[in-house]
């Protein structure tokens, strides 16, 4: 019996809360290690940015952008579901959210997603839009798996402080009625993860690689440094090479760290065991 071919989309309708980021960092490299390492399709819909090309060098990934103002998008998203493939679908913020989300449940292929993931920020917007979105993707498909990512978060002992959006009030100070996970089904409430804000999620980007590539190189950096040292090569090089190496140590870290706990998260959540 062939393995299920998983297909999860990012969905934020506000913008600049890191859902290519979330989609290119996080979902491609977790449907990559299922697929046996091998690239998975990433559709972008979205017809005013084009994010994914900031990872132009990224082999996780066959990048698609499609026009969400075509009349025939049902057609084309039930096409695509139509396709025995690993997808991430990465949908744009704003009226694009609700059209794509539309054209998934007019097309029936709302009931065909593996995961819904939401990422938000720390904002009180965030929290709002968050619950909006959860609470029209459960009305139509009340079966939908569902993981937030608290991103850029600072730190995760304080993540509850950072995130009252999220978790609500840890301090009891204030009502809770706004927070997300009061507004959530029983079975969705602890199903959130970390994305730690660190100086390789925004340099991975200059590389036009995913952390997660640039934790698996096999370079050794100090080898090259000291041959650059021993030939007296550029200062600009040298520092380049510095860089790289950090770059590359970072990545390792944030890979171990984060992103594999992550995957951890994500296969309880769709084996149905929750965050617990």
């Amino acid at each position: 019996m062939s393995q299920k071919k998983l297909k999860v989309a990012v969905v934020s309708s506000k913008g600049g809360v890191g859902k290519s980021t979330i989609s290119m960092q996080l979902i491609s490299p977790y449907l990559f290690e299922k697929n046996d390492s091998k690239p998975i399709v990433h559709y972008e819909f979205d017809d005013e940015n084009n994010d994914s090309l900031s990872f132009g060098a990224s082999r996780l990934s066959i990048r698609n952008q499609i026009s969400v103002s075509s009349p025939l998008l049902r057609e084309k998203i039930a096409d695509i579901f139509a396709k025995d493939e690993f997808m991430c679908l990465d949908i744009g913020a704003n009226k694009t959210t609700m059209t794509v989300i539309e054209a998934l449940n007019d097309s029936g292929m709302i009931h065909f997603l593996d995961l819904v993931v939401i990422p938000i920020l720390d904002g009180e917007q965030d929290g709002i839009n968050a619950s909006f979105i959860y609470s029209v993707l459960k009305g139509y498909n009340d079966k939908l798996k569902f993981v937030f990512v608290l991103n850029r978060a600072k730190n995760i002992e304080y993540v509850q402080y950072q995130f009252e959006n999220y978790f609500g009030d840890v301090r009891g100070i204030f009502k809770n009625i706004y927070s997300i996970s009061n507004n959530l089904f029983e079975e969705d409430k602890d199903n959130y993860l970390i994305m730690l804000e660190d100086d390789v999620v925004k340099y991975s980007r200059r590389f036009g690689l995913t952390i997660y590539e640039i934790a698996k190189q096999n370079r050794d950096f100090i080898s090259e440094l000291k041959h650059t040292f021993s030939n007296m090569s550029h200062e600009q090089e040298v520092k380049l090479l510095s860089f790289k190496n950090y770059m590359s140590k970072s990545a390792e870290s944030y890979e171990k760290d984060i992103l594999q706990g992550a995957f951890k998260t994500i296969d309880k959540i769709l084996k149905g065991d929750g965050n617990g």
